[in-house]
């Protein structure tokens, strides 16, 4: 059905999927490591040309992500979760624009934690560029989300925080 040429059959579909998971551990299980139902979710969300699908897909990986299990989030940026949330981060939904930006920030806070440049893969796809618009949005609440990521992780003294991270590491007895 996420296949299915009718874009309300597609919206309809991740909205079911969004209600079945629930937060539920157990049946965001059942959605992510049975079949491509994940890879499809993400590539809708990515590239669907129906903004409704594409708010649909995000609902789906957003509840995920908002679960805070690493492995989780680490599975979803595996299958291109980053580069689908900047695809959709600029729109005209404040709602779907506040979503991504959230996701966004506990992608970027669990890449700090498990040192992965996840914010190389966010500027790879120019979601820093799309945050640096996003600077210029009507509403407060976006602009202080996309100025605060920007901050926090795209910044000269984030990059530095980065290397003496990196550098700890590297100087460690094992």
């Amino acid at each position: 059905l996420l296949d299915h040429n009718k874009k309300n059959i597609r919206k309809e579909t991740c909205n079911a999927l969004f209600k079945f998971i629930d937060g539920s551990l157990e049946r965001i299980g059942c959605i992510m490591f049975t079949d491509t139902t994940m890879e499809k979710v993400i590539h809708l969300l990515n590239s669907d040309p129906c903004w409704l699908v594409r708010m649909e897909c995000l609902k789906i990986v957003w509840k995920m992500i908002e679960t805070g299990h690493r492995y989780l989030i680490m599975s979803l940026v595996d299958r291109g979760s980053i580069e689908a949330i900047c695809s959709v981060v600029v729109c005209s939904d404040e709602d779907m624009t506040m979503m991504a930006l959230i996701a966004l920030e506990s992608i970027l806070k669990l890449g700090i934690a498990e040192i992965r440049d996840y914010a190389a893969r966010v500027f790879e796809c120019e979601g820093t560029a799309k945050l640096e618009l996003l600077q210029e949005h009507k509403s407060e609440n976006v602009y202080r989300k996309a100025k605060n990521l920007i901050t926090k992780y795209f910044s000269e003294s984030a990059e530095n925080d980065g290397n003496d991270i990196f550098e700890r590491f590297q100087n460690l007895d094992l």
